[in-house]
């Protein structure tokens, strides 16, 4: 029995130490657990920061993302707008230079008509000084008829060279009939009248010899009394210098006579 106890003893005693080491291992153990778990959390919570940080700069450079595809979508739809007006502004430059090419021709037309309109207006004007000049020579051969008519003489222009003449006014007076001379109303007083004074002065000097020194020349026209200064010419006594002192119109009751 003692042995027994003995036996029983030394294994208690082992068990006791046996358990004393399990109980210091399950300290350890329950020590190196509470670092783990303390060691675990701290890492965790670095981790989930460093993951909040990631996440947060991600949704950051996300949300930078998405307003560039906003800006580029909203390109793409003006890109779009504007390809889908280039047919029709096509279509506008198409029509514009056919416009261009029409006035063009337009304006080459007008051109040429401007230029064929000078060049009428030109022969017309040509036409005019020549029916003028045409006119003014008619009248005053008219005039030379009225006047050698009326007066019933055909006076010789030339005259000996050295023959003189006293100073005396020269009066003549032309009688108008609807025969013999149109009326003064169916002319332009405006435009014919000096025309008419002058062919009336270049008849009388070309019908009288004047001397070197003579008054005043008075011209009884049908229409009007004309006093003239005419100066001989040395050179070319059938061509006398006239000069126009007064031009005077008679009334028509007088002119009528």
């Amino acid at each position: 029995m003692d042995a027994m106890s003995r036996r029983h003893q030394k294994v208690v005693i082992a068990m006791d130490e046996k358990i004393a080491e399990g109980e210091k291992l399950i300290e350890k153990l329950i020590v190196d657990k509470k670092t783990l778990q303390t060691a675990l959390a701290n890492d965790s919570d670095q981790r989930n920061q460093m993951l909040t940080k990631e996440i947060n700069s991600l949704q950051t450079a996300l949300e930078f993302k998405s307003c560039e595809m906003k800006e580029l979508r909203q390109k793409y739809q003006q890109v779009a707008l504007r390809v889908e007006e280039i047919p029709v502004k096509e279509l506008e430059i198409t029509k514009l230079k056919h416009k261009v090419i029409e006035l063009k021709q337009a304006l080459d037309q007008k051109l040429t008509y401007e230029k064929m309109l000078v060049h009428q207006n030109e022969e017309l004007k040509r036409q005019q000084l020549a029916i003028e000049e045409e006119r003014e020579s008619m009248q005053r051969s008219f005039d030379v008829m009225v006047y050698r008519y009326e007066t019933g003489d055909d006076v010789d222009s030339t005259t000996p060279a050295g023959q003189k003449q006293k100073p005396s006014k020269v009066q003549f007076r032309s009688r108008s009939s609807n025969s013999d001379r149109p009326q003064s109303s169916d002319m332009d007083r405006s435009t014919d009248r000096d025309s008419l004074i002058r062919s009336t002065v270049s008849m009388y000097a070309s019908q009288v010899q004047l001397p070197y020194n003579h008054a005043e020349d008075v011209i009884y026209a049908p229409d009007e009394i004309i006093t003239v200064n005419m100066i001989p010419n040395i050179k070319n006594t059938r061509d006398p210098i006239f000069q126009l002192e007064d031009s005077v119109p008679l009334p028509k009751t007088q002119a009528s006579d």
